[in-house]
């Protein structure tokens, strides 16, 4: 037998449950018609495929498929894509995560050159720094840096889901190169709460699976941090992930999930240990939305 612990806070945030609400209330007010999403919902391919089954297509651009409603999601999307699905006929149910549209609002507003904090190539990265009107720079890692000019001035913008390890240790190089910034905005609440909660998981539990996938930046960054705290630690997507030799010799067992993953999964996983001897402990969480 082995205790199960729940992280306090898990799963959905606001952003990605309120963009599911959205999706829902497209899908129940226009059955039978072309209902889709721009891009994948959620990093998650669960909660894609199940939303497919129910009618929500992914679409990748206003070429790919006939014209009707499309789902922006949390992530958001750059203006002259939104001009090109309406420019087609599609109708546009905007999803974004309120946090990264103030991240587009901080980019069209700064009239110095931006920093951007985030990942190359990810959906949220390429919607925000669509906004710079001067000029950016995406800062993923530190090579990343040694195209900052330390004699100009920068404002610092970054992604919501960005690694709090390389933020901290990206402030200190600019710092010791004296490069003069003004940042601007903070990795979001919810994504800090996650890793907080992370954190206290692994000091009451010897084993820890982190439910996600390699897609989602904020699940990868739950696994970096459970994983340098705790030896024995995996990234599971499904409870067909969980072998025998997990289990063995686990008599704390924590389980956390990232912000695109549904409570509904994290359930599922839960039902599934306690069929394997497993008895739950839920710890004193916060609203898992938040």
């Amino acid at each position: 037998m082995f205790i199960i612990h729940l992280a306090r806070v898990y799963g959905f945030c606001r952003g990605v449950q309120k963009a599911c609400e959205k999706a829902d209330e497209l899908i129940a007010e226009h059955p039978g018609e072309n209902v889709y999403s721009i891009g994948k919902l959620v990093h998650n391919d669960m909660v894609v495929s199940e939303y497919e089954r129910r009618g929500l297509c992914v679409i990748s651009s206003p070429d790919s498929a006939p014209a009707g409603i499309a789902l922006i999601r949390a992530h958001g999307i750059p203006e002259e894509e939104k001009k090109a699905y309406l420019d087609r006929g599609f109708t546009l149910a905007d999803g974004t995560c309120r946090l990264v549209l103030h991240n587009h609002e901080l980019c069209a507003a700064s009239t110095l050159d931006v920093l951007y904090f985030g990942i190359h190539g990810h959906a949220e990265t390429i919607s925000t720094v669509s906004n710079v009107k001067t000029h950016f720079i995406i800062i993923e890692n530190e090579s990343d840096l040694e195209l900052v000019d330390p004699d100009r001035e920068y404002n610092v913008v970054i992604q919501t889901t960005f690694s709090s390890a390389k933020e901290e240790r990206f402030r200190q190089i600019l710092a010791d190169r004296g490069v003069k910034v003004n940042y601007l905005n903070k990795i979001c609440a919810a994504s800090e709460r996650r890793r907080t909660a992370v954190r206290e998981l692994c000091r009451q539990c010897d084993t820890v699976f982190v439910i996600g996938e390699r897609q989602s930046a904020n699940t990868m960054e739950l696994y970096r941090i459970a994983a340098s705290l705790v030896p024995r630690c995996w990234l599971i997507g499904s409870s067909d992930d969980i072998t025998d030799e997990m289990l063995d010799s686990c008599s704390h067992l924590g389980l956390c999930a990232g912000a695109s993953v549904s409570p509904r999964h994290v359930s599922s996983i839960e039902a599934f240990l306690i069929s394997r001897g497993g008895c739950c402990v839920r710890s004193l969480q916060e609203d898992a939305q938040e």
